[in-house]
Order: C-alpha cells, then sequence, then structure tokens
C-alpha cells in the first residue's frame, strides 16, 4: 500500500510504545543497552514527520517500566506487552499502535503480538534499529517515519514489522541480517484466512511451557527427551527439507511417540525459507506423523512457536488443537495446496539425449 495522508487532511492519533531495543541504546563503557526516557526524542522525530509529509500526527507516548534488550525477552514479553497495550488504548481513540522493539526477537514477539491481539481494530506495527538514535547512520528515525507512513496509509487491522524500506506481516516476518538496514524478510507470502476468525481472548487451561528445538545430523534421543519432558506444553521440531528427521534411531521415535501418548503436541516445520512439509512424502516423515506429530505447513519458525503456545495457553489440545494448528487463522499458514511430484532426472532430459544417460 502506498503510504499517504488520510482523506481530507485529518488528524492520525497514533500511540507508540517504546519497549527498548537497540533504537535506544548507548553505551556506558559495558557495551550497548537500552536506555529508558525517550519521550522528548520521539516527539521530536515525530515532529520532523509532520513538517516533511504534511501529516497531522497526534501523538500519545508510554514505554514499559522496565526497558529491555529484546535478547532478554522471555515466553511471557508479548502477552505483558500485549497487555500493555490493551490497558493503554482509549477505544476509538488511535488510528494504530507503533511498538518500538529491539531487533533480536522482534519476529518473535511480533508473531505472537499478532495472535494475541487478533481482535485489534486497529493496526499495529513493529519497528526498531539496527544503529541507535543519534549514532552515525542510524536508522532508528527512517524505520519509525515509515511505522508513521504506514499507518498515515490506513492499513488494515493487523500486525505487521516497519524496518528498512518494507513492511512485513508478523506472521510470515523473519530477522536475516544483523549488518543491514533491510534486517527483516517475508519469507512467505501472507495468504488470508478463507472465514473470519475467533480466537478466545483469555486462558483457559493449564497450558505449560512451548519451545523449539533444531534438528541436525547427530541429534542425541537425550537432548529430544529433555526438550519435550521440558517444554511439555508443546514442540515446535524444525526438520528438514520436506519434515524429514533421523527416525531410523529407534530412541528418536520412541521420544516422539511418548510425548504425544502424555499429550505434549509436537508441531514439525521446515528449516527451509520456500516449499512446506509434507510428513506422508518420505518414510522418516511418515513415521514422525504416525507417532503423532502435527504438520505446521509452511509455517515460519516464529509464528508455529507464536501459534502454538498462544493456542496451548487458552487450553487447546488433542485433535482440537491440531485442527487449529493446521487452519489458516492470520495469514501464518497458506491454505493446503495438492502436491506436485518433483520429476526425475531421466524425465527432465529432452528425449534426444536420453539415449546418452546411463
Amino acid at each position: 500500500m502506498t503510504p499517504g495522508a488520510r482523506p481530507g487532511g485529518a488528524i492520525v492519533r497514533v500511540d507508540v510504545l517504546y519497549t527498548g531495543g537497540t533504537f535506544g541504546m548507548a553505551d556506558h563503557g559495558a557495551g550497548m543497552s537500552p536506555r529508558s526516557g525517550l519521550g522528548a526524542e520521539i516527539a521530536e522525530l515525530v515532529g520532523e514527520f509532520v513538517a516533511e509529509t504534511g501529516i497531522t500526527v497526534d501523538l500519545r507516548y508510554d514505554e514499559l517500566d522496565q526497558v529491555i534488550d529484546s535478547a532478554d525477552a522471555d515466553a511471557g514479553t508479548a502477552a505483558r506487552i500485549a497487555e500493555r497495550v490493551r490497558s493503554g488504548r482509549t477505544a476509538g481513540r488511535a488510528h494504530g499502535v507503533i511498538i518500538i522493539h529491539g531487533t533480536d526477537t522482534m519476529a518473535y514477539v511480533g508473531a505472537r503480538l499478532a495472535f494475541e491481539l487478533w481482535d485489534s481494530a486497529v493496526p499495529i506495527v513493529l519497528t526498531g534499529a539496527q544503529i541507535p538514535l543519534g549514532q552515525p547512520g542510524s536508522d532508528a528515525r527512517a524505520n519509525l517515519h515509515l511505522a508513521l507512513r504506514s499507518l498515515a496509509a490506513q492499513l488494515d487491522p493487523s500486525t505487521s514489522l516497519a524496518f528498512g524500506s518494507g513492511l512485513h506481516p508478523a506472521v510470515r516476518a523473519s530477522k536475516r541480517a544483523v549488518d543491514e538496514y533491510a534486517g527483516f524478510m517475508t519469507v512467505r507470502a501472507a495468504t488470508p484466512p478463507a472465514a473470519p476468525v475467533t480466537l478466545p481472548a483469555t486462558a483457559g487451561g493449564p497450558g505449560g511451557p512451548v519451545g523449539l528445538l533444531t534438528v541436525f545430523p547427530g541429534l542425541h534421543a537425550d537432548l529430544l527427551e529433555a526438550a519435550l519432558r521440558h517444554y511439555h506444553g508443546g514442540l515446535v521440531l524444525e526438520c528438514y527439507g520436506s519434515g524429514t528427521a533421523p527416525m531410523s534411531d529407534p530412541a528418536l521415535l520412541a521420544a516422539v511417540r511418548r510425548a504425544s501418548e502424555r499429550g505434549t503436541p509436537i508441531l514439525v516445520i521446515t528449516q527451509c525459507d520456500s516449499g512446506a512439509v509434507d510428513l506422508a512424502r518420505y518414510q522418516p516423515g511418515r513415521a514422525l506423523l504416525e507417532a503423532g506429530a502435527v504438520s505446521g505447513g509452511d509455517m515460519t519458525r516464529e509464528a508455529a512457536l507464536a501459534k502454538l503456545s498462544y493456542l496451548v495457553e487458552r487450553g487447546y489440545s488433542g485433535p482440537q488443537l491440531r485442527r487449529q494448528l493446521t487452519t489458516n487463522l492470520l495469514g501464518e499458514l497458506s491454505d493446503p495446496l495438492a502436491a506436485v511430484p518433483i520429476p526425475s532426472a531421466k524425465a527432465d532430459i529432452p528425449s534426444r539425449d536420453r539415449s546418452s544417460v546411463v
């Protein structure tokens, strides 16, 4: 959507919540750390935006009681930010909310906020910086202005990341660079859900911790078993390709089966940036499927972790949880597509050359 002012030059009312991160960091001799009290500096940046664009902004600024380096984000950070957004927002006042956040976990927190604030009547935009405000080459000003232009363009209610020169759906975004202004990318296009979504807004069950584990050559069964026992609420298992893992190891397969039997959901996603999980394609994937694992389709790791933890904390379990995990709720998951067979190498060779194939 091309940024622009609201019709008739109307005022854009914006709530800004500062949570910490590189955007407002300073180095006092022990490495950079976030500083609080950025209200005046944010107001100055907004004033520059107004002067440059002619778009009038009614700003309301807030910040967390304890701003953090986003590397310190924990499992409850997104929920706390969401509660601050809800409690600080006057019904009908703001046209949008900007959350200034650190880049390291922005995609994780952004994806979870998309679920936490799924019923928001206004757009939520996260932004931050690779270089702190006030330092040479800082992108803090440009990113905040991008977020402001995005809200002035009257975005549909959703959660997104404004960074570099792009706007990324939070449920499809990942951090891909630490040394470039374009630090984030939209890994896969967001697919609008086929039907309106209704999700519970409050916790409805005991839940349990949810985690993420990446499969790698040499993965030991003890590590998987430990992860499944600690993250008994659920585990996102980031597998190879279309959803394979070394399931020829009976101990690994047994760990998955035992976890499934005791009610710990295992959501399988792919380590690849293109394509989706198809657990029926290869024998290792089929073994996971038969042991009780659930296909995560083409969800990013950030969205998969956010979706699984959000649903578990709201009491979903068993078939109901599986149904929600495999349903596109917010654009985080492509609609199921018919499997496209991979052509054989011989079929790819023009007929005139096939005689040379040994």
